[in-house]
């Protein structure tokens, strides 16, 4: 009852805060007759990217923002016709009139269809901005197709990266759109309405207002609507039918006026669609889901997500692999977000979505022994689940007054998830028979996860002094109840078989809260001071029971205490600090801080024995950042930062996991959390003359204390490690305190116009270092892996009618080990694409999609090349061509294929899984366009 009620109480508390505002105004007009020049485009950003506000001129010319805080801005204008006009403004207690404003004329306006003279991007601050007007597209492409032409941002499989990162937040106008969910964002926006594309580094609220960078940052996309975009209906519907029962139905619609935006979506298919991100299949899997001890690849994480004799309290125990395959999914989805008053911002998403999945997988494993010896293990497995989700997010943002501000962010998610594996797997050494084992899984699973972010902050009079509070809760609940029978056969010699059948029952509680204070005062002209306190508190309360099936009571009932759990487990962090920070101008911004961090974990295991798991550290947590403004257009950041972590429940519960019994875990309870150090290069450096983005970054890691493992493979006849026994053919992998990992990564990136080709090509170079330490029947080994790649974009520029996208991506990786010298490998692979849209006259589309797949160097088993070809013919119907309808070829040349290669401290591994194979498909599409104001 006490901790319902604390958490209760958590969950409504509600605090206040913000900025004393100003405002900035200006008048724009033409620098050669004095006139004004209304409809401009006029954006302002701050230099922390909190603020982002667009407007255009009035008739007079004339703009103004209101609700600024102090602080400095970035201020940029365009219009067609005329040069692009960037300036730093600085807000100081007071509110800003610009005057007047001089635009130069820049482009003859009987010739603004000529793309090489439109200026591709500008920098603003940290952020580049990109013009989207300089990317010509076919006029129903969507936001994707956009994105991927411009420099520095690449779209793999769906996943999207910016400056060599992944992309966790897509904004639109500098709001939420669809929550965090970067995928859905892309696919739903159609190119035609974006005006600009900002990237750049969002920093924490709290680094926002205190100006201490504290590095929780997330790699951000905004877009940018045109001015005449902003108000109208906008959408698509579309469907499809095909050879082999294929089918697709789908659509969106987006409502928007002004600042109230409506948008709806939803999708029904059977052709491995699926628009929704990776919560929707892994949001019932917490921390501790690797639970594996991270063996860096598939085939360890992968097997081990079965867990049907597991004892560990984690979800992950309970699910069946799900994102390979083929499915059928249905999903939908809304996105809210509006203005209320002077005061008040709201915004909110919904998605649903369910999910069928028919996965089939042939794997091979090679296993590298200190004696020179090569064991294999060979898997054929076939999944059958179905996954149910539903995730609400929410945010409030109030500004009480000129003071203080106040931002709620609650989420909520629901999800089910039921499941039937059935594994064959099998072991040899040097071709020889060591054991098998045929496993069949079932799991029904439901996870809720509850959460809600507050924060509160205030600004004093004073400039440079400010507190902010912010206080996280969450609470996520797990039921579930899993299936396992399993005929294993041991040894060459003397063959031994073993059998399971087993029930296993799972209840988890786990609740978390933590409050983060901090305050600021100026210290002299330039600087300021930071005083931090921060708290948190996890509590997991697991009662996992496995029951043997009984032939004389025919039911599951002989309980089993060694594969069996009962447990509570306290964690909790305190940790106080301090901060300098010292700003020159714009040019040079420096912070530093460092804390003093005390961390207690408390575990009490009842089942299967009595025993405690108490541990505490103490460490000292420095971090730097340095921002240095080269010019205007070139920018240089370095970051360094410490941290520690916390080996998870399943990591130090020293129970056996039996779900493969060929591959045999147990955790560690001697473990302590590790502890790292970072370093961060970032370089920018925008020419607006040769319309040219340059990006470079270097990153590198030190761990000490690192939370890697140790395997035993057990080629003899009843090996005994820790008193248990592991038969011929088994193996044991144990998490384990290693030190003497280190990584390093290099990655650069460079855009610019290829004006013969009326086109732009993007190049980017990568390098990748990491040592990981593993240890291996008794003897350390470091693994070495080198990997080098380069990437090639070219994506024309041509015309609205025409449309190529021409890229490839090639790496080589190098693998040396100190003690599994066998293990050594050096493969290479390539993926290129092609895409190829036309609309030829009369409203005669076509459109091709050709990727070539090579992977080499791994030998005849695993060496392999395969093209995956699609083509279309559509016709353009109706007024301004808004409805299409399609015939389509999946994969013409019957080549679809997926094949996985994985080269790990220990083993290299290869993953066939099931694809669609050649379906032809008829459908239709209309896009839906009316805007009260487009220009």
């Amino acid at each position: 009852m006490k901790k319902s009620l604390l958490f209760l109480f958590a969950q409504l508390l509600t605090v206040t805060l913000f900025a004393q505002s100003f405002s900035i105004e200006g008048q724009v007009f033409d620098a050669t007759d004095n006139g004004a020049v209304p409809g401009a485009h006029v954006l302002l950003i701050s230099e922390d990217q909190s603020v982002s506000k667009s407007a255009i001129t009035d008739l007079d010319g004339r703009f103004i923002f209101k609700n600024i805080a102090d602080g400095d801005y970035g201020l940029g204008i365009s219009f067609i016709g005329y040069a692009d006009i960037t300036r730093a403004v600085t807000v100081n207690g007071q509110s800003r009139d610009l005057g007047k404003i001089g635009m130069e004329e820049g482009i003859d306006l009987e010739e603004v269809v000529v793309v090489e003279n439109i200026i591709t991007a500008i920098q603003l601050g940290d952020t580049t901005q990109i013009n989207a007007d300089a990317y010509k597209t076919l006029p129903d492409a969507t936001a994707e197709d956009l994105l991927e032409k411009m420099p520095t941002v690449t779209i793999t499989n769906g996943k999207m990266q910016a400056q060599g990162e992944d992309v966790q937040k897509v904004l639109v106008d500098g709001k939420p759109f669809f929550g965090d969910d970067p995928a859905a964002a892309i696919k739903n926006l159609p190119a035609e309405v974006i005006d600009k594309i900002q990237i750049y580094d969002e920093q924490s609220e709290q680094a926002q207002l205190t100006g201490f960078d504290d590095g929780e940052t997330s790699k951000t996309i905004n877009i940018i609507l045109k001015p005449g975009m902003k108000e109208g209906q906008f959408g698509k519907i579309y469907g499809g039918y095909g050879t082999d029962d294929r089918y697709k139905l789908g659509g969106n619609i987006n409502i928007f006026d002004g600042d109230q935006r409506i948008s709806i979506i939803g999708m029904s298919n059977n052709i491995n669609q699926q628009n929704f991100s990776s919560e929707d299949l892994l949001g019932v899997i917490g921390s501790s889901g690797n639970s594996r001890g991270g063996r860096g690849g598939r085939g360890g994480g992968g097997r081990g997500g079965r867990g049907g004799g597991s004892p560990s309290a984690s979800a992950s125990d309970f699910l069946v692999g799900q994102q390979d395959g083929i499915t059928a999914a249905n999903a939908g989805g809304i996105n809210f977000s509006d203005q209320w008053g002077a005061k008040v911002e709201v915004a909110a998403s919904y998605f649903f979505n369910k999910s069928d999945n028919v996965s089939t997988q042939i794997t091979e494993q090679q296993y590298f022994d200190t004696e020179g010896l090569t064991e294999q293990y060979n898997e054929e497995s076939t999944v059958e689940s179905t996954n149910t989700n539903h995730r609400f997010s929410g945010e409030l943002r109030y500004k009480m007054d000129e003071h203080n501000d106040f931002r709620i962010r609650p989420k909520l998610s629901y999800q089910s998830n039921s499941g039937d594996q059935n594994i064959f797997g099998q072991s040899t050494l040097e071709n020889d028979f060591l054991s098998q084992t045929d496993n069949n899984f079932q799991a029904d699973l439901m996870a809720l996860n509850v959460s809600t972010d507050l924060l509160w902050r205030h600004q004093f009079d004073k400039r440079g002094r400010t507190i902010s509070t912010r206080f996280s809760s969450g609470f996520a609940p797990q039921r579930g109840e899993s299936f396992l029978g399993s005929e294993s056969i041991f040894g060459k010699v003397a063959p031994d078989s073993t059998s399971l059948n087993q029930q296993a029952n799972l209840d988890l509680n786990s609740w978390n809260a933590a409050a983060d204070i901090r305050y600021t005062e100026p210290l002299g002209k330039n600087g300021r001071i930071m005083v931090t306190y921060r708290g948190s508190y996890q509590q997991d309360d697991s009662d996992k029971s496995t029951f043997d099936f009984d032939e004389a009571t025919q039911d599951y009932d002989a309980f089993n205490p060694e594969l069996s759990n009962v447990f509570s487990n306290d964690y909790f962090t305190h940790s106080l600090g301090a901060g300098y920070s010292l700003r020159m101008g714009r040019k040079f911004r420096l912070s530093t801080d460092a804390k003093l961090q005390y961390a207690a974990l408390n575990n009490e295991q009842t089942i299967p024995e009595i025993q405690d798991f108490n541990q505490s550290a103490w460490n000292i947590l420095p971090s730097a950042n340095l921002r240095y403004r080269m010019s205007r257009t070139e920018h240089l950041r370095f970051s360094y930062r410490t941290q520690t972590q916390q080996p998870s429940i399943t990591q130090l519960q020293n129970v056996l996991d039996n779900s493969n019994p060929l591959q045999l875990t147990i955790g560690n309870p001697d473990l302590q959390q590790s502890y790292a150090h970072n370093l961060r290069f970032r370089y920018s450096k925008t020419n607006t003359e040769k319309n040219s983005i340059f990006y470079a970054m270097l990153n590198g890691s030190v761990t000490n204390n690192y939370l890697g493992q140790r395997t035993i493979l057990s080629s003899a006849e009843n090996t005994v490690i820790d008193n248990i026994v592991l038969a011929e053919g088994t193996q044991l992998t144990q998490p384990l305190n290693l030190d003497g990992y280190w990584n390093a990564r290099a990655f650069t990136t460079y855009g610019f116009p290829i004006k013969a080709l009326k086109s732009n090509l993007n190049i980017d170079l990568s390098g990748t270092f990491t040592r990981t330490p593993a240890e291996v029947n008794s003897e350390l080994n470091f693994s070495n892996n080198l990997n080098t790649g380069v990437g090639l974009t070219l994506s024309s520029n041509i015309s609205e009618t025409v449309d190529f996208t021409i890229g490839s991506r090639s790496a080589l990786n190098t693998v040396n080990n100190t003690v599994l010298t066998n293990g050594d490998s050096r493969f290479f692979n390539q993926n290129s694409r092609v895409k190829f849209n036309w609309i030829i006259a009369k409203g005669i589309v076509f459109r091709t999609n050709l990727t070539h797949h090579f992977y080499g160097g791994l030998g005849d088993d695993f060496d392999q090349t395969y093209v995956l070809w699609n083509m279309s013919l559509g016709k353009k119907i109706f007024k301004n061509q808004r409805g299409e309808i399609n015939l389509s070829v999946f994969d013409l040349l019957k080549q679809n294929n997926s094949l996985t290669q994985t080269i790990t401290d220990l083993y290299t591994e290869s993953v066939q899984t099931n694809v669609l194979q050649q379906y032809v498909m008829l459908s239709f599409k209309y896009d839906v366009s009316h805007f009260g104001n487009k220009k």
